[in-house]
This record gives structure tokens, sequence and C-alpha cells, in this order.
């Protein structure tokens, strides 16, 4: 296993760092290493690095710097920012199934609480700082945080006592941040007249997080209902749901894509003015991470998509493979049995709306190429006659702003499927090539 550490040089990685050194030498089968980001926000950030890299040196822990450079002039907190480079940064020395450590205390989860609540975040903001949850930059790691119980004051007594020598950040002291200003203005206050409150937030910060957590279960069922299956919501099955509930699965579905939440003024303008808009009417409602549409009883969130009408594909064999597919739009595995990516038998029957197809394999001379935009005409199985590609876009109710991302299968320059909606007559096999599809990024 590879466990990592974000080491900034400051009181709480420097303590961490020494802790892991001191793991290291009873578990020496594992791979360690501590990441420093340079910001280079600071006249000190060279001599920053030096140290970190001398004391992990000194500790026997491999040690890697890497460079960011922030944009000072984006409306995106400087913090905010940094948080983010921080994490692309360290995204990049991870391997599958490496545990990323970092190094808040019970302090900093008082302070994360505090600033949601004083954003008016919901339970999901105010479970502030999980002790582990997955890393969502790198597939299969965890972060994990070993000093989230532990208060600030522990760690400087474990290092006077350990003779640890770290770096202090000048910007700490700017209460120019909301997180310094309610480091030193507010929690003093707070500590002295209720000494307990670090530890009380963090109860009531995991009690949030259970919570959240039901809540995305209900979510989970309610989606397996509502989803559409071109990445929309139906309508009909939202309206079925109480007003709460509705909100829950809406706010579920943006966070599986990885979207920012809306606020709840958002959300009821979006049923107001989208969902219940007149059924003549083309609404549409911008926000921060798009645009909210309704098309043929399906509520979509449309984003900005690259254009990708003129790009093909070709396939130089049809051996099993994967395929990425442009702008995020997910994967196409190509198969040359029923097993698919997970070993699973999915069957051979061709469905329509189905994740996994089976083709006649092409003949020799004909080149496989996945295309995205048609045009002419196709007879779907199970269908009378032929229409044209545009009408059976329609029929299959896909948005305007999605035909271009639905994966198109040729064999030279005959359309054979149009993936996850149909198998074009004369090209359905029981036995040939397998395709299964996937959004997953």
């Amino acid at each position: 296993m590879q466990i990592v550490l974000a080491y900034s040089g400051g009181l709480d990685s420097h303590v961490l760092l020494h802790l892991l050194a001191r793991y290291q030498q009873l578990y020496s089968q594992h791979d360690y290493l501590a990441v420093h980001v340079h910001h280079g926000l600071s006249d000190n950030a060279d001599a920053w690095l030096t140290h970190c890299q001398q004391t992990a040196a000194a500790l026997g822990i491999n040690f890697i710097a890497e460079k960011v450079v922030l944009n000072l002039g984006s409306r995106e907190s400087l913090e905010a920012q940094a948080r983010t480079a921080r994490y692309q940064a360290i995204a990049k020395y991870l391997n599958d199934g490496s545990l990323l450590l970092l190094g808040q205390h019970l302090d900093d989860q008082l302070e994360t609480f505090l600033l949601q609540l004083k954003r008016g975040a919901g339970v999901k903001g105010l479970s502030a700082m999980a002790a582990q949850m997955p890393f969502s930059l790198q597939a299969n790691c965890q972060i994990v945080r070993p000093l989230l119980t532990h208060s600030q004051q522990m760690l400087v007594d474990y290092a006077s006592q350990a003779q640890l020598y770290w770096v202090e950040d000048e910007s700490n002291n700017d209460q120019s941040y909301d997180r310094n200003f309610l480091r030193h203005q507010i929690i003093p206050s707070l500590k002295q007249r209720w000494p307990g409150i670090a530890h009380a937030v963090h109860r009531s910060a995991e009690l949030c997080a259970e919570q959240q957590a039901l809540a995305d279960e209900i979510a989970q069922m309610d989606l397996v209902t509502c989803e559409h299956s071109l990445a929309g919501l139906k309508i009909v099955e939202l309206d079925k749901l109480s007003k709460i509930r509705r909100n829950n699965v809406i706010r579920f579905w943006l966070d599986t894509q990885r979207l920012p939440m809306p606020s709840r003024h958002h959300l009821d303008k979006l049923w107001l003015e989208v969902v219940n808009a007149s059924d003549d009417a083309n609404p549409q409602l911008s926000w921060q991470a798009g645009e909210f549409r309704r098309y043929q009883g399906v509520l979509y969130n449309q984003q900005k998509y690259a254009e990708l009408k003129d790009v093909v594909i070709g396939l130089r064999h049809t051996k099993p493979q994967r395929i990425v597919l442009p702008d995020n739009i997910g994967f196409l595995y190509l198969q040359d049995s029923i097993q698919d990516k997970r070993g699973v038998d999915t069957g051979n029957t061709i469905d329509e709306g189905a994740s996994t197809i089976c083709l006649k394999a092409p003949l020799e001379h004909e080149k496989v190429t996945i295309r995205f935009r048609g045009e002419g005409k196709c007879h779907p199985v199970g269908r009378i006659g032929s229409r044209s590609i545009k009408k059976l876009y329609q029929e299959y109710q896909v948005a305007p702003w999605l035909r271009d991302r639905i994966p198109l299968i040729y064999y030279g320059e005959e359309l054979v499927c149009a993936v996850g909606l149909w198998v074009c007559k004369g090209y359905e096999a029981q036995e040939g090539l397998y395709w299964h599809v996937t959004r997953e990024q």
C-alpha cells in the first residue's frame, strides 16, 4: 500500500510526518511519500520547501515537491484556489488504492463547522471534515485525517516533547481571512465560556454526516425511479415526491456529476419556472453550473459541451478494448464475449435501451468507426420501416443538445447502432461483437 502525506511543514503535518516515520519503522512493507506543494505566495516559500525536504530526509521518508501557480485575479478565493491546486498536484503522485493523510485536527474541525454555519449550509456542509472519505481526484484512494479528534494543544505538546521544529505561515495571522478571524477573535471566547465546545461540535458534525448518509440512501433509491436513460430526470416521477424529497434527489443527481449545489432559491425557481412552465414554452434557468432545461417531460442540466459533429474515432482492429469517448462522455468497452467488464453475465438479448449490445462482426474490408453526427435514415430492430435519424432522436426523447453526444457505430459508411438507443436492422446478432457503454469518470 502507498501512504502519502500532504506535508506543508506546519505544526499539524510536521507532527503527522514524525508519527508516520515511527509507523514506517514498524511496517516497512508499505510505500511512504511526503508531498510538499509550493504555492509561491510567501517570500518564505523557498525556505519552507528546503526545510520540508531536509526534515523528510532526516526521518527517512521519500519526498517530492510540486510548484503550482495560482490566478491571483480570479474571483475564486485564494484559499479555495490553493486548496484545489494542492489536491491536483498531490493527485499526480497517488497510486490506485493509496491513502492520503491530511493533518487537520479538532480545532480545524470547529473552524470548518462555524464557517459552514456562517454560510447557511445544510447537514452536508455541517458534516465538516470526515475522518475518512474517498478522494474524488483519484480512483480508489482515500483521504484520512488521523489527528481529527486531537486538539491543537495536544499537537503542540507532542511537538515540544519530541523537540520538533516547524514552519510558521505568516498568513495565518491575517484576520482578513474568515478562518483566521474565527481562530483569533471568536473561538478563544467560545472555549473560555464552553471548554468542551470543540468536542461537542465534532459530535454534531458526525451526526450531520449520519443524516446526510441517510438522505443519500433515500436519494439513491429515488434516482433509480426518476433518472432518465439520457442523463436527465423524469418530471412525472419527481412530481410524485414531496418537495423535500424532490430537492434531495435533484441535489444528489447533480452531486453524482460532481457539480456544485444549487441554492434553495434556485431549486424553487427551477420547479416554478422550468418544470411548471406552459407546455408550449422552452423554459431555461441559468445557474453557476449550467442551465436547467425541460424537454419532453425530462429535466436536464445543460452544460457547455465541446463540438463533436466532426469527431471520428477509427478502430484499427475489433479485439477487446476500452475506448475513451471525448468531452467526458464516458467509455465504450468492446468485447468478444458476453461477459461485461466486471465479469458479470449480462445476457444476450437485444434491448434498445440496454447498455450492452451485440452486433454482427464487420467484414474484413469494413472499417469500424465511432461518430457523433448521423444523417440519413435508419431502420431500428423491432420497429416498422425506416425513419430519419432526427426523427428517431425525437421519438427516443433525446434532447437536441445531447444528440451529438450519442456514440454512433459505423461499418464503412453504414450506421449499425446508436449506442444505448437502437441497433439497425440487419446488424443484430446473438454472437459477434459486444459493446458496453458506461459514463463512469
